[in-house]
């Protein structure tokens, strides 16, 4: 008997679980959930004018945090969140890429961090600065993650420090597709939350922008990254199907508001700090960079 029931029991939540296929409808309960990183950066953007201005719309707005890159889209994929941010375009083209039963895309984009190159070693205001001062042997730490450690060598590329193999795809390439080091540095991946930590102690580092805007060094980077073509700006991930529903264009709305505007262009909040995406600088006539 007890057998029985447990080949029951069993059944029975096994028969719940291949069943999963209800979603969440924020259209009929007017409440959004949206998941998270669990750095502050985009939670508090949320909260200072987008969760407002939502619930001014009649909707409840929920935060969950996630801290695994592949739960993160995942949880979207299941229904268990609506919406999330914390990744830029092109992690999110990686992730599609890899799950192809993956059908989800950006909502809209926002003012983001982005990634700069920052030292302790040499104190330095200009990467021409930072190129006099380079000796061989140099360390120059990038994020160890496969999106972000191609972006990491496109932007040092840019910057004239090194020079990818051209026969290879530049968002898939790691450290060892460098051709051409003419500095003589080391370019070394390691775990993007690591690089802080270790800047006295390498030639210079590439930090994520939510990580220097966490610790407070934004305006300690030499340069940032200034990239026109919107992929490494942080967005808003929503399923195919819910594109169009009502709740997401409310969403859009809000983050496209004068609010929202001036929210960001606020000097008492940090967001002023960050880089602007090619629909808002056109919308508002602001420039890419703050204080450009």
């Amino acid at each position: 008997m007890k057998r029985i029931l447990t080949a029951l029991f069993l059944s029975a939540l096994l028969l719940s679980c291949g069943n999963k296929t209800a979603q969440h409808d924020p259209d009929a309960d007017k409440t959004i959930v949206i998941g998270t990183t669990q750095k502050p950066t985009y939670p508090d953007m949320i909260n200072a004018v987008i969760k407002p201005e939502l619930e001014k719309k009649g909707y409840t707005v929920k935060l969950i945090e996630l801290d695994d890159q592949k739960v993160f889209n995942e949880t979207l994929i299941n229904g268990d969140v609506d919406v999330n941010i914390g990744q830029h375009g092109s992690a999110l083209d990686f992730e599609k890429a890899n799950n192809p039963g993956w059908h989800i895309s950006a909502l809209t984009s926002v003012p983001s961090a982005h990634i700069g190159l920052f030292s302790d070693k040499y104190p330095v205001k200009t990467i021409d600065e930072l190129k006099s001062k380079l000796q061989k042997g140099d360390i120059i730490a990038i994020p160890d993650d496969v999106s972000n450690g191609a972006r990491a060598l496109i932007f040092l590329e840019n910057l004239g420090i090194i020079k990818l193999r051209t026969d290879k795809d530049k968002f898939s390439v790691s450290e060892k597709d460098i051709a051409e080091n003419p500095y003589g540095v080391e370019v070394k991946a390691i775990k993007a939350e690591q690089i802080p930590r270790i800047l006295d102690g390498i030639a210079a580092g590439v930090i994520y922008g939510d990580d220097a805007d966490l610790l407070g060094i934004l305006d300690r980077a030499i340069i940032r990254e200034v990239n026109e073509d919107d992929q490494y700006f942080i967005i808003f991930v929503a399923q195919d199907a819910n594109l169009e529903k009502q709740w997401a264009k409310d969403l859009v709305e809000v983050v496209h508001s004068e609010t929202f505007k001036n929210t960001i262009e606020n000097t008492e909040y940090r967001f002023h700090k960050y880089n602007r995406p090619s629909w808002y600088r056109e919308k508002w006539g602001i420039a890419l960079e703050w204080g450009k």
